[in-house]
Parts: structure tokens; sequence; C-alpha cells
């Protein structure tokens, strides 16, 4: 059985720690209520609010699955953003090629505009989660094989600061971690990784502002370093720009012992995303990581 064809099975699921299990098992029981929930309550698309035809246990209907995914074969399989020309003997495209990024490669649902843009925005500030939900439930059909190539063992949501937490209620990327552990069947591992220091909103930033933003911000709990040692992670954010936020983490994450690092988002904004390019401008994406 190749590593790919385990994920979801009991063999997999008996290999991972008695943390983990507890991690995973909680957010499965809670999925459970949800479904149970579905029955007394017919499930409606979390994007336009029509009435499901059938129930997949994906909340979307067809017409806005179609409109907020991206084709495969339009995404850079380095950089995850719009595929320029494919150099030869690389892995990236020529806009990407020579950027230092310390993860491996970004998987991503869609372009951040249009539908898909509208979305992310409304999630921001939907507490229920329905919607978030809803998006990673079919980030993961739609990118299965993307996922199942990168071989993750644990997965790890971009954390938010306590007080911005406090102040918006809710952590796009820990709702989206969440359905994402549950529809692979991997742990996400919270409070793994802690913001030390609160920065500033990325989406009105330069790129080398971005960079020195975040900068220092993050680092893995000492007790719990070794849940990330020899792993293979999957890093999840609502949205992808330049790189900065997710770049920081890979390099806290290699620095605690994990052996690669996957960035899974919802949407990929586009624009300038050159880590090391000086004279850029500004690249709102109203996200708070960049």
């Amino acid at each position: 059985m190749t590593r790919s064809s385990e994920i979801g099975s009991t063999a997999t699921i008996s290999r991972v720690s008695a943390p983990e299990r507890e991690l995973l098992f909680g957010w499965r029981s809670y999925r459970l209520f949800r479904q149970l929930l579905d029955l007394v309550c017919p499930p409606h698309c979390a994007i336009c609010g029509k009435l499901l035809d059938g129930d997949d246990g994906i909340a979307l209907c067809v017409p806005c699955r179609e409109t907020i995914t991206t084709p495969d074969d339009e995404f850079c399989e380095r950089c995850g953003g719009r595929k320029f020309e494919r150099l030869t003997g690389s892995d990236g495209c020529r806009r990407c090629v020579t950027t230092p990024f310390l993860f491996r490669r970004v998987i991503a649902l869609g372009e951040y505009e249009h539908d898909l843009r509208r979305a992310v925005l409304r999630m921001k500030t939907d507490r229920s989660g329905f919607l978030a939900t809803a998006l990673a439930a079919w980030l993961v059909q739609r990118r299965r094989s993307l996922l199942e190539a990168s071989e993750v063992d644990v997965i790890v949501s971009v954390p938010m600061h306590r007080l911005r937490r406090w102040e918006r209620g809710v952590n796009n990327p820990d709702r989206l971690a969440e359905e994402l552990s549950f529809r692979l069947q991997r742990p996400h591992l919270r409070n793994v990784v802690r913001r030390i220091r609160r920065t500033d909103l990325q989406y009105p930033l330069s790129r080398r502002d971005r960079i020195d933003n975040v900068l220092g911000a993050f680092d893995v709990a000492p007790q719990r370093r070794r849940l990330l040692e020899g792993k293979n992670v999957l890093l999840v954010d609502d949205i992808l720009t330049t790189g900065a936020t997710c770049n920081e983490l890979a390099g806290v994450f290699h620095d605690a012992g994990a052996r690669s690092v996957t960035v899974c988002v919802a949407a990929r904004a586009e624009g300038k995303f050159f880590l090391h390019d000086e004279n850029d401008q500004n690249t709102p994406d109203w996200g708070d990581s960049g």
C-alpha cells in the first residue's frame, strides 16, 4: 500500500500519537453532529444560498464550485500563482524560480477574484464556520491528488494574535484546517505555533515591509516541538499573496525539525510576489497574512 492510498485508513490513524488522536477524533465527533443536523435542516449552498439537490457532504452547488475553482494545470506547481512559462529543469515558473521559498509548494483552490474573493471576504466575519467548512471540503475533493502527493503527516493553521482573534471572533485558517483534518484524517495541531507579538495587517504593506512585519513573529511551543519532528506539515491559510507569512512559518517549522512544509490556501492572490523584489507596489489582499 502506498503512502497516499493510506489517507483515511485506520492503520494510518493508529500510528499518530495520543495527543494527535485526541485532536483528530474530537473534530470527527463534531462533524458527526453536523451531519445529523443536516438531516433536520436540508443543506443549502454556502455561497449563493440555493437548496442543494443532492448531498455529498459539501455545501456548495455545482455552479458555485465551478466558478471558484481554477484548473490544476493553470497553477504553477511551486508558487501556486497563475502559471507562466515553466523553465526547463525547474519546478517553478519564470516568475518564482529564483524566489527563496522555504515551503515545498502551494496548493490553492482558486484565484482571489470574483466569487471566490467575495466568499473569502465573507468568511472573515462568518462566526458559524459554515462557509469555511464548505470551501475546505471542496478544496480537498478538487485537490486530493496534490494533497496526497504531499504525504501530509500533520496540519497546522496560521495563528492569529489573541487580541486580534478576540476582536474578530473567528480565525479562518483554523476553520479551514479543521475541515481539512477531518477530510484527510490527519491531526490538526492547535497551538503548536504561536504568534509571539502582534503584527500589523499585511494588506496595506509593500512586499519588503510584509517580510519585515512577520520576521521573528512566530515560535513553536517548546513542549510541542516533538509533534513536528520529521513530519511533513500542511500549513493552512485563507489567502496567499507574497508568501511572506507562510515563508516565515516554514522556516520556524524547519527549525523545529519538520521534514517539509506544503502551503494550502483557499485563494491565491495574483500580483508581484517575488520575496526579494525591492521595487514592488502595495498588493492589497485584505488578509492578515500575505
